[in-house]
Formats: C-alpha cells, structure tokens, sequence
C-alpha cells in the first residue's frame, strides 16, 4: 500500500523513465507474485499497484511477458485458481488495460488471453460475464489473425451466455460473438438456432441489436451467401416484431443485405419470373408485410428458397410453442421475400399450414393465419386455389379436425388474394363448397364430443364470407350464387350433438340475409330463399345432386307446369289426378306410400326413380334435414307455393309403416307450417289444406303399440288441433263432410289415447269439427260418436273434461234432431238424447266449478232442442245431488223461457222450489255444489 501511495498516487507524479526503472528493476517481480498470494487483501493490493504502474508506464514491451501468463495462470483455467470473485473482476480490468495499451504485442499470447476470456466467460459473477466480452471484441480487433484460431473456443464459451437471466449480459454477449464471427465464421452453423431464439427474445433492446447485428454481419462478412440460410430467418423474424422500431431495424439491414447481394437491384425487374404485387388491402397485414419488400432482399431469398422456405416451412412442425412461433414468425417474412417463388413449395407449405393452424397457442395460431393470408397474396392464384380446395376434399375418411384446418387456411388464402385473383376461381370454389359430403359429413362420437363438427361448420361459413367479401359481384353471378345459397343452407339444416347452442347454423342463416344476399342484390335472406329456393326444393325431391348443374332446369319445368299465379296448366292436370287419389285414400297402411311416389313422379316430371329417393329418407338423411331447413327459415308464402313439390314427399315420409322419428320430424314440419300465418293464408295452401289433413295427419292417428307411435299420434293431433283451428278454417263444411267417413273414425279412436294431450286435442278438433259434419252423420255414428265424448267427462284430466263438453255441445246442436227419427236425414232421437244428457248430468253435480259450468252448458243446449224431456230429466236428478241449486237454475231458465214444465212436474214443492230458484242462479266460478 505503501508502495502505492509513493509511486502510483505520488505528487508530483514520478517521471516515466522513473517509473519505469522502478518497475522493471526491483518491483514487477515481487509485485506479480502476489498475485497469488494467499492473503485476499495482499492480492487485492498488488493488482491495484500493477493496475496503476501499467496505466502510466510509457511501454509495456518488458511487462507484457511475464503479466499476461501471470494472469492467465490465475484465471486462465476452470476452476479458478483465484477463488475471489472481486479479484477475478480485478485481473479482468487488467488485462482489458493490457490490452489496449499494447495492442501491437499480443499476438504471441493470443492463446493465453483466448484461454482468459474462455474461463472468464463461464464466470458466475455478472459482472465478470459481461465484462469479459469488451475483452474480446479488443482482442478481437487488435489481433484478429492470432486470435482466429481461437475463436471458436471464445464463441462457444459466449453463446452459452446468451440465454442469461439479464438481458445486458446477453446483448453484450452477442456484441462479442459478432465480433468473432467477422474473424472465423466457421461456429455460425451451431449459432444459428441460438440466433433466432434470440431475435424473439422478451427485451425489445436485445431484439433491436441481434437484428443490427445480423444485418452487419450480412454485409461485412467476406462471402455472406455462404450463410443466408442461417442469418436471413433472424433478420426476418425481425420484421413481424410487436414493437415498430424492431421492424424498422429489420427492414433496414434487409436493404442493406440486399444492396450488398445485388447493388444493381433498384426495382423491380419485370423480366425475373417471380414478381408479385403487394398484399391487397384486404389481407390485413401490418407493416411492413402491407407494402413491397426490398427487392435486392427479394432477389437473395428468391436464389435461396430451394434452402430457406423448406426450413422455415419445418419450423411449423416444431414439437414446442416456442419453436412454433418462431418458424410461424420466419416463414411469413420468407414469403413476403420470396413472392411467387413460394408457389413451387405449395405441398410443402399447405400441409405445414394444416398442421399448425389449429395450434393450442393463441399466438402460434394468430401468426399461422397470417403466413396464410401471405400465402395467398405472393403465391400463384390457380395453384393456391387448387390445392387447398383439393385438399378440402381429398378424402372423405380424411378427419373432420384435418378438414377442419383445411377450410380455416382456405378462407385465410382468399382474403390474402383480393378480388382480382379471387374472381376467376369463385366457380370452382362454390362447386366445391356446396358439395353435400362436404358440408354435412358424416358425425363421430369422438370428434362431435369436442365441437369438431361445429369448428368445421362454423369456418365453412367463414370461407362464403371471405369469398363473397374478395368477389362479391362475381359470387352474384349463376351457377356460384346458387351453389353458394346450397352451401348456406346445408350449414343451417345440419344436425348436431355437441353442446356449441347451434352457433354453425346460426351464422350460416346469418350469412344467407347479411352476406350473400347484398351481393346478390337482396336486401334479406327472404329474397334469397324466394330466388333460389324453389330451385333447391326441386333438386331436393327430384333425387338430383344439391347445387347441381341440371338444378335451374328442374325449377323451370317445374315453374312452367305451375304457372307464374298458383297451380295451372299442364300441373293444374297432374295436381287434379293427385287430389282425386288423396281423396279416396284410406287409411290402411301401405297406401299412402303408393300415392305419394306417384304424385312424386308428376311433380318432378314423370321421373319414377326421382320420385323413389324421398322414399328411401330417413331420419338421418341429409336431403330431409336441407328440405326442412328451408321450409322453415323461408317464408311462409314461398312454403305454400312449394306445397304442389314438397307434399309427395311429405306424404311418403308420414306413410304409417315409416320410421316413427321420421314421423316424428315430418310431423314438426307441418305443424311448424300451420303455425305460419302467410304459409295459412296463403291461397295454395287452401288447395291443398283437405289433403293435408285426411292423407298426411289422419293416418298417423291410427293407434298403434309402443311410446313412440304414441308421440307420432300426439304430434298428429296437435297438427290436426292447429289446422281445424285456423280462422277462417281452410277446410271448407262440405269438404270436412266429405271426409267424415274417413277421418271420423280415427278421431274417435284417438279420444281414448294413454295421452293426456292427445285425448285433450281431439277433444278440441271434434268441437270445431262437429259443426260441419253433425249433420251428415248416419244416426249409427252419433249413437257410437256421443258414448265415447261422455267417458273423457270421466277423464282422469280435468282439462279432457271440461274440453269435450264444447264437443258434446256442437253434437247436440248440428245433429238433426226428431223424436222418433222418422223425419229424413234425422240421426238423433229423443232416447238417445236421453242417455247423453243422464251422462252429463251425473257431471253437473262435480267438485269442480269449471266442469260444473261445462255440463250445465251441455244440458242447457239439450234443453233447446227437447225442452221437455231435458226438464224431466233434471228434476228426476236433483234430489240425488248434493245440491239441487244448478238444477234449479236450470229449471228456471226453463220456465223463465216460457217453456211449459208443469205437466212433467206435477209436485208442487218442486215447482215451488224452481220458481224460487229462478230468480237466484249462481255466480260463474263459485262452488254451485256449496
């Protein structure tokens, strides 16, 4: 310390030739042997007198010989001989000093100092690591021939440093590594993976300079071609940073690696094969992938894309998030560089899109979805639309997740291409799309349990949007507008299992009024259905392939046969023939069947094998579900105009000897129909409504054994409920007379159905049915008609009761009443009239009020047509009651109507008992029983 003070701080300061005599004469020699001593403090103490002497000395040439291996046996070897971490950081200091003092004497100890900085480099100490790489970079530059062979040693050591914790430790570390690499670039095979990782390392700054870095390496490395398979994927990584000076860098040492490649490259030159304009708008790419790329780069990536994009192609497979991302992130700027040099690698670049554009990562899939649309905007339009859609529908066993991807590339490739290379495939496409293997492919459990099914469904809509949004007018235009209408509706018309709340169709009904429909020139999806649907329901029945090429024509000659107002013509023939069958159809089974191939064959032109498809449909068949998907999403007026088409089909699929789940649907659509007020209103529909009802609903009334025929039934009857129930009713009194004889029988036996609301919807349809038909009836069908209304008043369901009691009310009303039945056309008498008012009455005496009410309003309509005998048959009664008040109040109103009573009642308590009564009846809805 003494020393110290006396030579390095002395004042005035000792003269260089002084100071140089002392060192090299009594003080070098002892002073460097401390340095390993075994007291911590004495070997501080000698590095900071060496530190000062080797600042002020006038040359080193005499010190350099014996300092350097000094110091290099101290630290020149792992583990260090010096076990302080502060000392190590103290001979660092020194030999940096050294070094920079005495540039021009290090080549003889290049070995020692590259052996310093190897050991030094795996320091644990931070500020050893980072300190270690100034060293280098000084060696490096002062001594790069002596350093050279050394420096993949150095290289090695550094790069384990560049995944450290700090990121100043890894930026200088790279700084160092860069530096070497200008002297030996033999380790850039080993450093390229390390390079790219980091170029997507978390601190934007480390980013900033590996990409700098990089950039001058391309450009002062003396054959850089050597290496732009592994430099290029660093600096290209660059240009999809999140932060926009990392992409400037980057564009910025791409230019300058181009300029060095290519000085002569100013422009685009127009007589190289791969040129390609910029990404349309559309595409929506950030900066810079939005505008051109340097072409002195393009042209560098271009005579490298045989090496470059199958490697960054790989990097899509990678087994890691990370490694994914990073290829994701290289293999976009490729394209970009590459333009349509990428079309040759197409296989290649489609299957790696596949694969990882379903990725876990968000990220990874975010940046797979823009090497897509990169994809399709540099590479050539027919190969890129020919091989994805190929791809689409290469296999129907191929797996619904693989299709899956498929689509979402597809739809990510058309909005890359714009509207000027999307125009001239929008045929193909739409052929393609509207495929039904393609749309409603066949469901396993396993795909459906994880919403395959509906990812499939949903990006299918996606790619008609994407198609209509790059070629909207084109997409207009026919057979692509249909097709494209098809591909919508089998979207909307395909079953699921899975729990996605039926999103896929709800889109795809959405795309049909929002999407398709303005590009078409409709303001909703209603105009779509009205243009095109006809055309649809035509192929659907007609047995032809959905969005085929024969479809237009069909829809024409079926048109022509209907006229442009209602059934006319040549159909108003076929439509007579088919009515006249229907008519006298009964309701054995097997026979509607036959009826409905027949009118099938007529409907769509005489074709028998057309009009056997339908009648091979089941529950499961894709054409039944697109037939009910339009029926029920169009309006209800183009459903009425299409009755004269769909109801052969109809009328097979609800043949009695079908399926009951076909049943079951078919039934679903009718009544969906008869909930419509336009399909109702509509003028067809009154053509056909007696048809609806005895050919299509009657039969399927039937009883038969089982639960599911029992749900068939209750379906039916509900129909039947909606039908009769319409205001003003379809079907006119005499047509409902007419097929009494048919339909009369099953409704009676659909009275006594196991269901509730079966027996409460026959109910309601014999009340308004009776009306019309009462008085057509043989007097044997009203004697077998009211027994069976009077056993649902035994009902075990209260609502049965009180509902057949309006039918029982309609009997007695329309039925043609005469005493002895000798009048013509009568078919009721006065015994029978007898029997059902005794039936009622028992009722009049209930617990309930409201079937109270409900008899009193049988008898009270009884009354009116034999008054007399009605009042002798409810003064016989009312002793029997718990309380004669209703009975009374009837009587009353009897007397009150100036009907003569006395004669029947000859007790003159009773008579007294109805006068009193006549003025106090009950008030509707309290207990008459009470």
């Amino acid at each position: 310390q003494k020393i110290t003070t006396a030579i390095v701080d002395a004042s005035p300061p000792l003269e260089a030739e002084v100071l140089a005599a002392a060192w090299d004469g009594a003080l070098r020699a002892p002073v460097l042997k401390l340095f390993g001593d075994a007291v911590e403090k004495n070997r501080e103490m000698a590095l900071t007198l060496t530190t000062g002497v080797v600042e002020k000395l006038p040359s080193l040439e005499s010190t350099v010989p014996t300092l350097i291996p000094t110091i290099a046996a101290r630290v020149g070897t792992t583990p260090f001989q010096e076990t302080c971490e502060e000392v190590r950081l103290q001979l660092l200091e020194l030999t940096q000093l050294t070094i920079s003092r005495a540039p021009a004497q290090l080549a003889p100890y290049a070995k020692a100092l590259g052996s310093v900085c190897a050991s030094l480099a795996t320091d644990s100490f931070p500020d050893v690591k980072r300190g270690v790489c100034p060293l280098v970079k000084g060696l490096a530059a002062a001594v790069p021939e002596a350093i050279g062979p050394h420096a993949p040693v150095l290289v090695r050591a550094l790069a384990a440093n560049l995944s450290h914790q700090h990121s100043k430790t890894r930026s200088v570390s790279l700084d160092a590594i860069c530096a070497l690499l200008l002297v030996d670039d033999s380790t850039l095979p080993d450093l390229a993976d390390r390079l790219v990782i980091l170029a997507m390392d978390h601190a934007p700054v480390v980013r900033e300079q590996c990409t700098k870095l990089i950039g001058d390496l391309l450009v002062q490395l003396p054959d850089p071609a050597l290496h732009y398979s592994r430099l290029l994927p660093v600096i290209v990584t660059g240009l999809s940073d999140d932060v926009p000076a990392a992409r400037e860098v980057a564009l910025a040492a791409l230019r300058r690696a181009g300029e060095r490649a290519a000085p002569e490259a100013a422009g685009d030159d127009k007589g190289v094969a791969y040129v390609a304009p910029p990404p349309p708008p559309a595409a929506d790419l950030a900066k810079p992938f939005n505008g051109a790329a340097p072409w002195g780069a393009v042209q560098v990536v271009q005579q490298e894309a045989r090496v470059l994009l199958p490697q960054a192609i790989g990097g899509l497979k990678d087994w890691t998030v990370a490694g994914k991302l990073r290829g994701a992130r290289v293999l976009q700027g490729m394209l970009w560089l590459a333009r349509g040099a990428a079309t040759d690698f197409l296989p290649a670049l489609l299957s790696g899109l596949f694969a990882a554009v379903d990725d876990d990562d968000g990220d990874v899939r975010a940046h797979v979805s823009a090497c897509a649309r990169m994809a399709g905007s540099v590479c050539e339009p027919g190969s890129v639309v020919g091989r994805a859609v190929a791809e689409c529908t290469a296999s129907e066993a191929a797996s619904v997740a693989h299709r899956s991807a498929c689509l979402l590339v597809l739809s990510q490739l058309l909005v890359g291409m714009g509207a000027a290379a999307v125009e001239a495939h929008v045929p193909a496409i739409a052929a393609t799309l509207s495929q039904p293997q393609f749309c409603a492919a066949p469901i396993s459990a396993a795909e459906e349990s994880g919403g395959a099914h509906a990812r499939m469904r949903l990006r299918l809509v996606s790619v008609v949007e994407s198609l209509v949004a790059a070629a909207g007018p084109t997409c207009a235009g026919e057979p692509q507008a249909y097709q494209l209408y098809c591909a919508l509706v089998q979207l909307a018309a395909a079953p699921t299992a899975a729990d996605d709340d039926y999103e896929p169709q709800r889109r795809a009904l959405a795309a049909v009024g929002a999407v398709l429909a303005p590009a078409c020139g409709l303001t909703d999806a209603t105009g779509m259905h009205n243009r095109f649907g006809a055309r649809l329901v035509a192929q659907l029945v007609g047995g032809e392939p959905i969005g085929g090429a024969d479809a237009q024509a069909t829809a024409a000659s079926l048109a022509a046969a209907a006229g442009d107002a209602g059934m006319g013509g040549a159909a108003q023939a076929e439509g007579t023939k088919l009515v006249e069958e229907l008519g006298d159809a009964p309701t054995e089974r097997g026979s509607v069947a036959g009826v409905a191939v027949a009118a099938a064959a007529a409907a769509a032109g005489g074709g028998g094998a057309g009009g056997a498809l339908y009648a091979r449909w089941t529950v499961a068949t894709h054409e039944w579900h697109v037939l009910q998907a339009v029926l029920q999403h169009a309006d209800g007026e183009f459903a009425a105009q299409q009755l004269l088409a769909v109801f052969p089909a109809l009328a097979a699929l609800l043949e009695p000897s079908r399926d009951p789940a076909l049943r079951l649907t078919a039934l679903s659509v009718v009544r969906r129909l008869l909930a419509d007020g336009a399909f109702c209103a509509h003028a067809d529909f009154a053509d056909w409504a007696p048809h609806v009802l005895s050919a299509l609903l009657v039969p399927n009334l039937v009883w038969r054994a089982g639960r599911a025929a029992q749900q068939v039934r209750l379906a039916a009857a509900l129909c039947v409920q909606a039908l009769v129930l319409l205001d003003p009713c379809p079907i006119s009194p005499s047509e409902l007379s007419e097929a009494s004889p048919i339909i009369l029988p099953v409704l009676r036996s659909a009275l006594d159905d196991d269901g509730a609301e079966t027996r409460l919807a026959m109910c309601t349809v014999l009340a308004r049915t009776l009306p019309a038909i009462a008085a057509s009836l043989a007097e044997e069908e009203v004697r077998g008609l009211y027994p069976d209304l009077l056993k649902r008043l035994d009902d075990a369901n209260d609502d049965v009761r009180v509902a057949v009691c309006p039918a029982l009310i309609a009997l007695v009303k329309h039925a043609t009443y005469d005493q002895n039945l000798r009048k013509p056309g009568a078919n009721l008498d006065e015994t029978n009239l007898s029997y059902l008012v005794r039936g009622v009455l028992v009722h009049l005496d209930d617990f309930s009020p409201d079937i109270q009410h409900a008899s009193m309003a049988v008898v009270r309509a009884a009354m009116v047509v034999n008054p007399a005998k009605v009042c002798a048959e409810v003064s016989s009664v009312r002793d029997r009651h718990r309380s004669p008040k209703l009975c009374d109040a009837l009587l009353a109103e009897a007397r009150s109507a100036s009907v003569e009573i006395d004669t029947v009642c000859d007790n003159d308590a009773v008579v007294g008992s109805v006068t009193s009564a006549a003025g106090a009846a009950p008030r509707p809805g309290s207990s008459l029983s009470s």
